[in-house]
């Protein structure tokens, strides 16, 4: 008997969902001083990057192609 496709992404989702949870719970037990030394913290129930990172290919490539001073492109 085959499981069909439709099954088996359903128990590949339920599975990867148990252990998102599971880490998530060990999170919870570990105390703010450790989080803060793995970049993480709580904030209104949530776990949140301290400092999350900003998208490489936007906003900071087009900073370092422009003359901060007239703004014109540089080469």
């Amino acid at each position: 008997m085959a499981i069909s496709p439709s099954l088996k992404s359903l128990l590949h989702a339920l599975r990867s969902r148990a252990i998102k949870r599971r880490q998530f719970a060990q999170l919870r037990e570990c105390d703010p001083r450790m989080l803060k030394d793995m970049g993480l913290r709580w904030e209104r129930g949530t776990l949140v990057a301290i400092n999350p990172e900003r998208d490489p290919s936007g906003t900071t490539r087009d900073a370092h192609e422009t003359c901060p001073h007239c703004g014109s492109r540089l080469t």
